[in-house]
């Protein structure tokens, strides 16, 4: 223990003999490696290009007057499944029997977690909840668009109507429509127009993003309900160039309208008075 102490102090009285050691670390000035450090290749590249702007948007929100319904309806089971990509996934029942046959009953719910896709034909990313064997089903395939794309009817069944609501703004996007052209002409089809529908996209994820509609989106609604509105109408609207035929007015209406309810009316009348004459003409007993 002597020979430690011994050596300790000795370390500690050449220290502080130092020449290095009296002097201020303040006066010290900085030293040059550091700039040289700072403008190495090796430091962190600056750019003044903004980075590319993606939308993350939720399935359960796009327009559901604007879809299409799904053809085999949403499911009265376990509901939350209508909002993801839950597959056949369903809450099992069943018990636990203990040794002695003893049994508790539990619940087995579906491995469901969240997850958000980049869909290049789009632009955007979908986020929505899925379970782990769809999930695996998406890698195999190859990506999201080559899962909802897929056209057998197992698989549409499997979709659901979140999935469907996916697949069917996938299918407005032209990259898509050639892809499907592509398919026609494979099969000796003939290819169909593609049509521009980036304003329908861009309205349809709007609306799915939380926030206000943007002017584009705004456009579009208004040109929805305009030829909304125009669909209602039948035949053509222009009647002036048909002979003997003219718009039928409020006043013209209700006038043909009461004069059928007055033949109504006289048609019961008589109906009364020929069953009353019967009557009276029978013999009484």
């Amino acid at each position: 223990m002597a020979f430690r102490l011994s050596s300790t102090r000795s370390i500690l009285t050449r220290a502080t003999q130092c020449p290095l050691a009296s002097r201020s670390t303040t006066t010290l000035p900085p030293p040059l490696f550091t700039y040289a450090a700072a403008a190495s290749p090796c430091s962190r590249s600056f750019s003044t290009t903004p980075t590319q702007q993606t939308k993350t948007l939720k399935a359960h929100r796009l327009p559901h007057e604007l879809i299409p319904p799904y053809p085999y309806g949403e499911r009265r089971i376990y509901k939350q499944s209508n909002k993801g990509l839950y597959g056949s996934a369903r809450i099992r029942y069943g018990n636990i029997v203990a040794g002695r046959g003893n049994r508790t009953r539990r619940t087995w719910r579906p491995n469901v977690h969240i997850k958000a896709f980049y869909v290049a034909a789009l632009g955007a990313r979908i986020k929505t909840r899925l379970t782990l064997r769809v999930l695996k089903t998406i890698r195999r395939e190859g990506g999201l668009e080559n899962y909802l794309l897929k056209s057998k009817p197992a698989r549409l069944r499997e979709l659901g109507p979140g999935g469907w609501n996916m697949r069917w703004l996938l299918m407005q996007s032209q990259a898509v429509q050639r892809r499907f052209n592509e398919e026609r002409v494979a099969l000796g089809l003939e290819p169909r127009e593609v049509e521009d529908r980036d304003d329908m996209i861009q309205f349809a994820l709007d609306y799915a993003t939380p926030g206000p509609l943007s002017l584009r989106s705004q456009e579009t609604l208004e040109e929805l309900r305009a030829a909304f509105h125009g669909s209602l109408v039948l035949g053509n609207e222009d009647l002036a160039s048909l002979e003997g035929i003219e718009e039928l007015s409020d006043a013209e209406e209700a006038r043909l309208l009461q004069e059928m309810d007055d033949m109504d009316a006289a048609e019961a009348a008589e109906a009364v008075e020929a069953e009353t004459l019967t009557e009276e003409k029978q013999p009484r007993l």
